[in-house]
């Protein structure tokens, strides 16, 4: 019986967590608080597992006699990341509702501008809430009139990546602006393409997203470059 609560105090102990120190990130120009909520949050959720961690492997050596006081440390583990999880989503929202409407820098990439691939125009990217996160609306339409061979609607992909400061790279995507189709058809100039809310998941890389520029516009080869 206590090999089994223990094992429960363990593994509920057991996750994520990228070290300690969030509430110490200083503010983004455009995230606010954000990524010093997520950060902080990752390290509570941390310390708490560690300490749960710690206290059940003390209990469990003192043999049944403490099997009712690992029960308490179950329940009070639960309790706690239900706490811990609760007031970081209001603060997450709180903050969200701060920054939501924020327009973000927009660039392209050198490479870009000088390929000959850049048949996109992309409006003002504006920070958004969705779905109780932050999103990048980003929103598409062609520079210019082309024509689209059979199947060859993917060719025409969007890459891009978010920069920090430094002009370093947080996180890199790719958009299908371009339907794939059966037959050829012709694109309009001007014409509407795409619209979409990229999550941002701040909660992946808040050390990095404190630091977060703007979104860059890419190449393939330096999207691929990116990813290897």
């Amino acid at each position: 019986m206590i090999a089994a609560v223990i094992c429960g105090v363990v593994f509920a102990g057991c996750g994520g967590g990228s070290g300690s120190g969030g509430s110490k990130l200083k503010k983004n120009e455009y995230l606010g608080s954000l990524p010093s909520i997520y950060a902080d949050y990752s390290a509570k959720k941390k310390a708490h597992e560690e300490n749960i961690e710690k206290e059940g492997a003390k209990l469990m050596a003192g043999g049944e006699k403490n099997a009712s006081k690992l029960t308490k440390l179950m329940k009070e583990d639960e309790e706690t990341t239900k706490s811990l999880k609760e007031k970081m989503k209001t603060a997450v929202s709180d903050e969200i509702a701060k920054v939501a409407g924020k327009e973000i820098p927009v660039s392209f990439s050198k490479e870009l501008q000088e390929s000959g691939g850049l048949f996109y125009d992309v409006s003002p990217v504006k920070l958004v809430e969705n779905g109780g996160e932050l999103a990048a609306a980003i929103s598409l339409s062609a520079k210019d009139a082309f024509d689209v061979p059979r199947m060859k609607g993917y060719d025409y992909s969007t890459y891009f990546r978010f920069i920090t400061s430094e002009g370093e790279t947080i996180v890199t995507s790719v958009l299908l602006p371009v339907k794939l189709e059966h037959k050829a058809f012709s694109i309009a100039a001007n014409q509407h393409l795409l619209d979409f809310n990229f999550p941002l998941y701040l909660s992946n890389k808040p050390e990095q997203w404190v630091k977060f520029a703007g979104i860059e516009f890419i190449t393939k080869a330096e999207y691929d470059s990116s990813n290897q």
